[in-house]
């Protein structure tokens, strides 16, 4: 009897182990399914010569990165320098931004949740319609030209897409516009975390308001931030549609991405060299972000 009550017992234990693993294999399964495979069938294909014209493919070794980093090696690290620019202008400008508008947002004032309505609007919005209306917008002969000729300002017009030094920090000017509304939601939900008693001490020890977020509120919900950081970062990295429906990656090269970089090559029919691209592009993420994570965890640990 005791043999089998001890042996029904280690299974129950067995099961009740493994029973929390019963509702992560969906999850596994999605994300093997649509992540995973395609992700390995990539990397196989930039050691091949696949086309979109032929259904014949033929191992040929590292050759797609050879012709990558060889001759096409002046373009590539030309998209790659343009992409980390973009991706650093953009996380500065919507995670500084992002904190201080939710700072703002976080006090109690007529119009509040209106004008949080506002922030996040624009995330709602068509990337490509963006793209399409900020074109317009942005022309020579676009509308906000035509506003600063009329308030007296026409010296300062330019063809801010059509410039070479000025059309990617118009893009980057863009996609803050859209995307500092999640970083303002993530980090007013981390605001309404921070414990009042800490908030009224502060301020019972005659702490001004600017004091009692910097050192009371801030550092609660610097992981909050460092997260937002990292993702925006990775999105950065990735970016392609308010680029590709506001300059195409011009003029010239001045706007050119990796991920431009990468549809153009999609459009030349050689499958196996931009899967190529396309895995050094996913390598580049990779890396860069579990550095960030590992220096993120680093500075949770210190100020915990």
């Amino acid at each position: 009897m005791r043999r089998g009550v001890t042996s029904r017992r280690g299974k129950n234990v067995l099961e009740a182990n493994a029973y929390p693993y019963w509702f992560g294999a969906p999850a596994t399964l999605i994300f093997t399914v649509f992540f995973v495979l395609p992700a390995a069938l990539g990397l196989w294909l930039s050691f091949t010569n696949a086309s979109t014209l032929s259904p014949r493919q033929e191992f040929i070794g590292f050759d797609n990165f050879e012709l990558l980093f060889g001759s096409n090696g002046a373009a590539f690290f030309g998209a790659l320098g343009n992409q980390f620019a973009y991706a650093i202008i953009t996380t500065i400008g919507k995670t500084g931004l992002g904190v201080l508008l939710a700072f703002f947002l976080n006090r109690a004032f007529l119009g509040r949740n209106l004008l949080r309505a506002i922030v996040y609007m624009p995330i709602m919005f068509s990337t490509i319609v963006v793209g399409i209306v900020f074109g317009f917008i942005l022309a020579n002969d676009g509308l906000l030209n035509s506003f600063l000729r009329n308030i007296g300002l026409g010296f300062v017009t330019q063809d801010w897409l059509g410039n070479f030094d000025l059309a990617l920090y118009s893009v980057t000017a863009i996609d803050i516009w859209m995307g500092v509304g999640w970083t303002v939601v993530l980090v007013l939900a981390a605001l309404q975390s921070v414990p009042t008693e800490l908030l009224e001490s502060a301020e019972v020890d005659g702490a001004s308001p600017f004091r009692r977020s910097i050192h009371v509120s801030l550092p609660i919900i610097a992981p909050t931030v460092g997260l937002a950081a990292l993702l925006t970062l990775i999105s950065g990295l990735k970016s392609f549609e308010i680029i590709y429906a506001t300059t195409g990656g011009g003029p010239g090269h001045a706007t050119e991405v990796m991920t431009t970089f990468l549809a153009k090559a999609l459009g030349t029919t050689n499958l196996g060299y931009a899967s190529a691209i396309s895995f050094v592009q996913f390598a580049i993420i990779t890396v860069i972000a579990l550095l960030i994570n590992v220096v993120n965890r680093r500075i949770e640990a210190r100020t915990s």
